[in-house]
């Protein structure tokens, strides 16, 4: 319940090692909650996403000493993820940095999916817990909108008036760049509170001859066989 432990906790989290060590499937290191390449959004960027690790993990440390941890009072966790093995390395890895770098004791609670679910949908028994959030269409709110005060899709149970009001007024704005604008402001909040820490953002991979035209890529991975041809084979 300390903003100073969450946001250390995110910061500490060496993102680019978890994509090209782990995954190794080309996921694209997330410090926004909103993915990348919504037409027409600007993404909401943590000041600290443009630091060298070395510099977040300094002020991770800081954070930690401010908040009243340290090596005589060190913070103990639990990372609840539900059985993969994906999900398993990552749980280990992250647990890996928090010590190492902040004196977190952590400790990893493996369940089965429903078991998973169902512990989070209490929001009590859960610390920390892996999660993962594919939209529905291209559009940042699809994203935005799990964290509402009301959503039964807060896991988290993060609440902020301040951003309940600010997706209100961007459900009722006809102007779509002011739209834009508030959403992104409400992304804002997200990152400033750290509720969550983003670490990577999906992707999908595709093999397509270089003789296939009309394949486009896109945010849902949609691809209509009408618009594609094939190219004369010599």
């Amino acid at each position: 319940d300390d903003v100073r432990v969450r946001r250390a906790l995110s910061m500490a989290i060496e993102r680019d090692i978890i994509t090209d060590r782990l995954t190794r499937f080309g996921e694209i290191p997330a410090y926004s909650f909103v993915p990348p390449g919504i037409p027409g959004y600007e993404n909401a960027v943590p000041e600290w996403a443009s630091w060298t690790q070395a510099q977040r993990d300094a002020e991770a440390q800081r954070l930690m000493r401010e908040a009243g941890y340290g090596p005589d009072n060190p913070l103990h966790l639990e990372i609840r993820y539900n059985t993969h093995q994906n999900h398993k390395k990552i749980s280990l890895a992250i647990a890996h940095m928090w010590r190492t770098k902040l004196g977190v004791r952590t400790s990893l609670l493996n369940e089965e999916f429903r078991v998973f679910l169902a512990n989070r949908k209490q929001r009590r028994v859960t610390q920390v817990f892996r999660a993962g959030w594919i939209g529905d269409y291209p559009d940042p709110f699809t994203f935005l909108e799990i964290n509402l005060s009301g959503s039964g899709l807060n896991d988290a149970d993060w609440k902020s008036p301040q951003f309940d009001a600010l997706m209100a007024e961007a459900s009722l704005t006809g102007d779509p760049q002011a739209r834009m604008a508030l959403l992104t402001q409400a992304e804002a909040l997200i990152l400033e509170d750290a509720p969550n820490a983003p670490v990577y953002t999906y992707v999908s991979k595709r093999v397509v001859k270089p003789w296939v035209r009309g394949w486009q890529p896109n945010l849902l991975d949609h691809h209509a066989t009408r618009w594609m041809y094939l190219l004369k084979r010599e």
